[in-house]
């Protein structure tokens, strides 16, 4: 904005000039209201999220499309790990220092709370069925697990050099009540980002701040964003799966994702975790949803969702579900890793 001056006349009336002060001051104040309106894109929307809850830029390293990469795993910015999680010399990721802003809580969203109508598959696993519309008018399916942390153990499964339809998976990992695809691969099936299986730690991170894990310490699940809590190369996980970009933090939806992602509708796989401490497991079986779409959905889908991370999506969303018959599969292509719910 120029800066501007306000010159009266000597010989104005005084209430002539307390008049013409007046006008001028109220047309600065809707003038600035009307300025921040439109650097909000025309929308002022007071429940607004804090950019400080997300990265507002990404730092330069190998682009990753929506879906199965085919960029070449490590890139300027990823930190090799070795499988006993002894990290090379190569320097961290630079990240964001730990935002101290604590944002206020969520409002009320327009779909009371999903308390009710799910469907038991085994101790601590529930499901149903859920559809919203996106911004094209296309109504997407959406198939939701709820697992109870404190009733299962959960176990990422991962064989170099091997890959598996969900159809085959439940063989290899006897006794799981649910299993569903983790990171993004290349084309060989060598996972992008880090996982660990039972303690064994490897992959590289992929130095992106807008990416998040998954991870289990001590029977402790939960879904973390890297760019609040960034990883340091020491720490030791039982179970994790890295994924991006994150969805939704601290209840807040993303306001925004990084322009090298292909924001186009794909069908989604999304772990996430509610207010309770619930893991949801996210699918869309059919149908695709953009992250802009799928982000906003979460946030009002009365699921109370606290972190939502999404993972690999499109041709290799896939899952397996014990329900018993055909319905029981989410098809996909064959994928390297998975994450697999074992009931107590």
């Amino acid at each position: 904005m120029k800066p501007f001056t306000i010159a009266l006349r000597r010989r104005m009336p005084f209430k002539a000039a307390s008049r013409t002060m007046r006008s001028l001051l109220n047309g600065l104040t809707i003038g600035l209201l009307a300025a921040v309106v439109a650097g909000c894109g025309g929308n002022f929307d007071p429940n607004a999220t804090p950019i400080s809850l997300f990265p507002t830029a990404i730092p330069k390293g190998s682009p990753f499309p929506t879906f199965i990469s085919f960029a070449t795993p490590g890139g300027p910015t990823a930190v090799p790990v070795t499988a006993a999680g002894a990290s090379s010399s190569a320097p961290l990721a630079t990240n964001t220092p730990l935002p101290t802003f604590t944002p206020s809580p969520v409002p009320p969203t327009a779909i009371p709370t999903l308390d009710a109508n799910w469907l038991s598959v085994a101790n601590g696993i529930a499901y149903r069925n859920l559809t919203f519309k996106d911004t094209q008018g296309n109504l997407v399916g959406v198939l939701v697990a709820r697992i109870d942390p404190t009733k299962v153990n959960f176990q990422v499964a991962y064989i170099p050099g091997q890959t598996k339809t969900m159809q085959n998976w439940p063989l290899a990992l006897p006794g799981a009540a649910l299993i569903v695809n983790g990171n993004y691969f290349d084309p060989s099936g060598n996972p992008l980002g880090l996982l660990a299986t039972n303690g064994n730690l490897s992959g590289f991170s992929n130095g992106r701040t807008d990416s998040g894990f998954f991870q289990v310490n001590g029977g402790i699940a939960r879904v973390r964003s890297l760019f609040l809590e960034p990883f340091n190369n020491t720490e030791h996980f039982d179970q994790l799966l890295q994924g991006f970009p994150m969805l939704m933090v601290k209840g807040q939806v993303a306001p925004a994702f990084n322009g090298d992602l292909d924001n186009t509708a794909q069908r989604r796989t999304v772990i996430a975790q509610d207010i309770h401490g619930n893991i949801l497991i996210i699918v869309t079986p059919l149908a695709g949803a953009s992250f802009k779409d799928m982000a906003a959905y979460l946030g009002v889908s009365g699921l109370q969702i606290d972190s939502a991370l999404n993972l690999d999506g499109g041709a290799s969303t896939s899952m397996y579900l014990q329900t018993g018959g055909p319905s029981q599969y989410t098809y996909g292509i064959s994928v390297p890793v998975v994450l697999a719910v074992f009931p107590h």
